[in-house]
């Protein structure tokens, strides 16, 4: 069985316990956090399934606004759904799965093709794939997308570190997958490929030096990745989409969390700042020779995570990996260990039943707690499609699925007039939750048919506890209150 798997990876002389460890962690991580639908998955399994039924739209579908869209992240969209449609939970937990399974396995080869040391391989995998299962792992199309980056630095490394063009052929094929699967291309392009392209020139700048490396291929290669790139339903501006998504920075960041800056007022703050920091700490009181792109990847990636919360992904996929290029001779030195059949055979075991156990497990996600008054509204309403439903941003995303159009869902940058060319909704929603604007003027506007409220954090609920106007309370529930506009 050792010999069948060194066959399978490729890698020569890379035990099988390794491996087995980076496999079985990712199930055991899941056992430990339970798992829940990410509130974005709703609002994305709906769009993927309007792309099945319809095609792809270039109006914004789910809401009551007329608002021009651009489905950048088609691709994930239709695989969830369709996958949520013929498996449920059950396929979707298995799916989730068997991609942080890819990112495991590979970013392992990633980290031995640098280091040729698997101990230190193995220990910096380790590191990386908790950090990023505890933050990151959910029903998102960034999963799809650190896969493709992990296996874009490990083409690239292959390439440089053998010279045989065969690694760089693969590129423009998860070129391909990328663009139509998330999106976000030419920032992952500047910030991921630049690097490698600028250490292929040589030159020194005080004690940073270059040594170069053969540009004509991998400038090809790159141009290529562009060209392919271009293959999606929305042409060129798919590509640039990622530079008008996150205006309004003022207003979205007090409305999303993730677009904030970590700070060490939070324990997720703290442990990022903290993590960024120990990483600086690292890479620059080495002495040994670090290849420029390495610094550009650390450098370009923290300014990143220091923006937004959610960037800190990428600076984690990206920075950890030259870890062990920097220690590899100086730290974890390795020694050779026999293991028996009997032992090898024990751990495909544990591995095979911790993954029939978590796969049972996850599936009994729960429906978001908004599930009874969709419930309520599909019992008393005729026509979905002619109602207006007011919902607060992060309740939008289920009553869509649902079928519902709804005032605003957690799809921020849609909202944006930045993006739609009619209307800044974002600034609209921002105003009636600070007071700057009217609520009575607001939903005189819009002469909503249905209102939901969120009791915890919405300005809206408290203002109809003084004043409903002329709206009933027709359902409530200890987080959600359900208002009816009267005769």
């Amino acid at each position: 069985m050792k010999r069948l798997l060194n066959k399978l990876t490729k890698i020569k002389n890379i035990p099988c316990i390794n491996l087995i460890c980076i496999l079985a962690l990712i199930p055991i991580l899941r056992i430990i956090m339970p798992f829940a639908y990410d509130n974005d998955f709703w609002f994305t399994i709906n769009q993927g399934r309007y792309v099945i039924e319809y095609g792809f739209p270039i109006k914004a579908i789910g809401t009551i606004h007329n608002l021009n869209f651009l489905y950048q992240s088609w691709g994930s969209g239709v695989l969830f759904y369709l996958i949520y449609h013929y498996l449920g939970k059950y396929g979707i937990v298995t799916l989730l799965i068997i991609v942080m399974e890819l990112i495991s396995y590979f970013f392992y080869k990633l980290c031995f093709t640098v280091s040729n040391n698997k101990r230190l391989s193995l220990i910096i995998s380790i590191i990386v794939m908790v950090l990023y299962n505890i933050y990151f792992f959910n029903t998102r199309p960034h999963i799809f997308t650190t896969l493709n980056l992990v296996l874009m630095f490990y083409l690239l490394e292959k390439y440089l570190k053998t010279l045989n063009k065969k690694y760089l052929y693969l590129l423009p094929l998860i070129s391909l997958l990328q663009i139509n699967m998330h999106g976000i291309y030419l920032i992952v392009l500047l910030v991921i490929i630049s690097p490698y392209l600028i250490n292929s020139f040589q030159f020194k700048v005080g004690k940073v030096e270059s040594s170069g490396y053969s540009k004509k291929t991998l400038f090809l290669t790159f141009i290529i990745m562009l060209m392919v790139s271009l293959i999606n339903p929305y042409g060129y501006k798919t590509i640039i989409y990622g530079f008008s998504s996150y205006g309004s920075s003022s207003i979205m960041n007090n409305i999303i969390f993730e677009l904030l800056a970590p700070n060490f007022h939070q324990s997720m703050g703290k442990l990022f700042i903290s993590v960024i920091i120990l990483l600086y700490v690292l890479y620059f009181s080495s002495k040994k020779n670090i290849p420029i792109r390495y610094y550009l990847l650390l450098i370009g990636t923290s300014y990143l995570a220091l923006d937004a919360n959610k960037s800190f992904w990428l600076f984690i996929v990206s920075s950890f990996f030259p870890l062990t290029f920097i220690f590899k001779d100086s730290l974890f030195a390795e020694k050779e260990i026999q293991y028996s059949k009997r032992y090898y055979f024990t751990q495909y075991t544990i591995c095979i039943t911790v993954a029939i156990v978590i796969i049972l497990n996850l599936s009994f996600a729960k429906l978001p707690d908004t599930h009874k008054f969709a419930d309520y509204l599909d019992s008393h309403v005729e026509d979905k499609q002619a109602i207006k439903l007011y919902t607060g941003f992060n309740e939008g995303s289920y009553l869509e699925w649902r079928g519902y159009n709804c005032y605003i869902d957690p799809r921020a940058e849609i909202f944006l007039k930045s993006n739609n060319h009619t209307e800044d909704i974002m600034e609209e929603y921002h105003n009636v939750d600070t007071l700057k604007l009217d609520y009575r003027e607001f939903i005189e506007k819009y002469q909503f048919d249905y209102m939901l409220f969120s009791k915890k954090d919405e300005t809206l609920y408290h203002l109809f506890l003084i004043n409903p106007l002329n709206y009933q309370n027709v359902l409530e529930d200890e987080n959600y209150v359900l208002y009816q506009k009267g005769e």
